[in-house]
């Protein structure tokens, strides 16, 4: 039975805000969630798809958040195995020493000791490779391993690489399906627990007083009655800085982001090349590059560029698609990946902590919550975090906040499985199909408009946006038309979410957004 808490109110409907949601709905404590855009629509969309322990992190002596990491991984691939499935990826390296020194010395944070030399040889990746083995302790996904000759030639690996080890980490297709699956279980908790919670996508909060109002971005759907929260939770990713000024929530900048962005191929000769593995290699300038198969194709990434602006229009660059394209090609030359290869794009800001001077690998990729002293109430921001550590960083920012409202620490979400049984063989490309089913019931064979309509009525799905890109994932589909297009808008009109009479406008409009934002092109019907 709910007690006299007021919600906590949380700002932003990521993978962050939805994991810290779900964590004090299991102490409890009643939430609001609410986002400007719609769910998982920033940062959480844009990633490398990765649920990993960070092996690169080794080198800057973060070993802490790599141990973190690989525990996180372990549970993901236990609680969600309808979203994370191991992968095995290999290390093509070009001498046996190169790296040694420079990697101890920025493992013990010595940087006068620093080789301005970026590559990494065969010791220096193995001892990372076994470090890495150390903090996984006794996970059930394998050793890494040291390729025979014979099983990474036929590949076509550049022949400036001598050697090949693979070790392996998780990948999570949809993380935005996950950002879904984690408030249907707040939704299941809050109904058990007889406690409040409540989600509102495309509102923009205002502060009275003490007081939130939220100005409805949309014009339709349900009101919330303004809110005085118990405390607040800014956990909107690299806008952060801008949620606090909009507020008037005094604050030093917290937010330095990094754009990163990725490319997406179907050509037959890149997939046959890869198989079922991927590759973590350094390309031509020595930085390293992730080669991936996904979804049915190849996800290349990702640059690592200091952005300043909107995130929310951050766009791959030319330079970057061309970058991207000889750092596979220096890899896997004999692929020859091209331009007219590249099905599509797309980049997003990771919401680093703000560092003034260093270089962008160097910035800290780990997470905390940042009290702010100035607010009536208890206020936080969230600041960094990625995918794999989202429940821990939940957990560990719940605490905090309980601690703060004088309340007991009742549960976590340590082993709270978001799938039951024996998990089916799932083919490339029928992930999200698959995952809509388990959240909704809906029959994976049935045509777009009827998935459409379930994401609008369970998965609080409200724009085409919505629905193409975060919930049946047909932004990722090479056989997107527009007559997919126009099914879905259907049953927008249907619930009333879209008027008949600028159907045409809002397809015209959506599909120039394909082609801005992710290089895509609509088939015709």
């Amino acid at each position: 039975m709910e007690d006299n808490l007021k919600p906590i109110l949380i700002l932003g409907a990521g993978i962050n805000g939805a994991a810290l949601a779900r964590e004090l709905l299991l102490n409890g404590v009643p939430v609001v969630l609410v986002d400007h855009a719609d769910i998982a629509s920033g940062t959480t969309s844009w990633s490398s798809r990765l649920i990993h322990g960070g092996l690169r992190y080794l080198e800057h002596g973060e070993a802490s958040l790599v141990y973190e990491s690989l525990s996180e991984r372990e549970r993901f691939l236990s609680n969600s195995p309808e979203h994370v499935s191991a992968l095995e990826l290999m290390i093509p390296v070009k001498s046996q020493f190169a790296g040694l020194l420079s990697s101890a010395t920025g493992f013990f944070n010595l940087p006068f000791f620093k080789s301005k030399n970026p590559s990494r040889g065969a010791w220096a990746i193995r001892s990372g490779l076994t470090m890495y083995d150390f903090l996984a302790g006794s996970q059930n996904l394998g050793s890494h391993k040291r390729m025979p000759q014979k099983q990474w030639q036929p590949i076509g690996f550049d022949t400036s690489f001598i050697d090949v080890f693979s070790y392996y980490d998780g990948q999570i297709e949809f993380p935005e399906l996950y950002v879904s699956t984690l408030i249907h279980d707040c939704q299941q908790i809050a109904q058990e627990q007889g406690i409040r919670f409540t989600l509102r996508t495309y509102r923009r909060p205002k502060l009275n007083g003490k007081h939130f109002e939220f100005e409805n971005l949309l014009g339709f759907d349900a009101a919330i009655d303004p809110l005085e929260p118990s405390a607040l939770v800014n956990a909107s990713g690299p806008s952060g800085d801008e949620t606090l000024q909009e507020l008037g929530i005094r604050s030093e900048r917290l937010f330095g982001g990094t754009r990163g962005s990725h490319l997406i191929s179907h050509k037959p000769a890149l997939k046959e090349a890869l198989g079922p593995r991927g590759v973590y290699a350094e390309a031509f300038d020595g930085r390293p590059v992730f080669i991936l198969p996904w979804n049915g194709g190849v996800l290349i990434g990702t640059t690592d560029i200091r952005h300043e602006g909107d995130p929310e229009v951050a766009t791959a660059s030319q330079e970057e698609i061309d970058y991207l394209l000889r750092c596979v090609n220096s890899v896997l030359p004999g692929v020859d990946l091209k331009h007219e290869d590249i099905a599509q794009h797309y980049s997003g800001v990771r919401p680093l902590p703000f560092v003034p001077e260093s270089s962008t690998a160097s910035i800290p990729r780990g997470h905390w919550l940042h009290e702010h002293t100035s607010a009536p109430w208890p206020c936080y921001t969230v600041v960094g975090g990625k995918l794999t550590t989202c429940r821990s960083l939940a957990e560990h920012s719940a605490k905090t906040i309980l601690k703060q409202l004088g309340r007991e620490v009742v549960a976590d979400s340590k082993t709270r499985k978001t799938y039951q049984g024996d998990l089916p063989q799932i083919e490339p490309g029928q992930r999200a199909r698959f995952i809509l089913q388990n959240l909704t019931g809906v029959d994976s064979a049935a045509d777009v408009q009827t998935l459409a309509s379930v994401a609008i009525a369970q998965l609080h799905a409200k724009t085409i946006a919505d629905i193409v890109e975060r919930r049946l994932m047909l932004v990722f589909d090479p056989e997107l038309s527009r007559y997919h297009l126009s099914a879905i808008a259907d049953a927008l009109i249907a619930d009333g979410k879209l008027s008949a009479d600028v159907k045409q406008e809002t397809l015209e409009a959506y599909i120039q957004r394909l082609q801005s934002r992710f290089g895509k092109q609509v088939l015709p019907d």
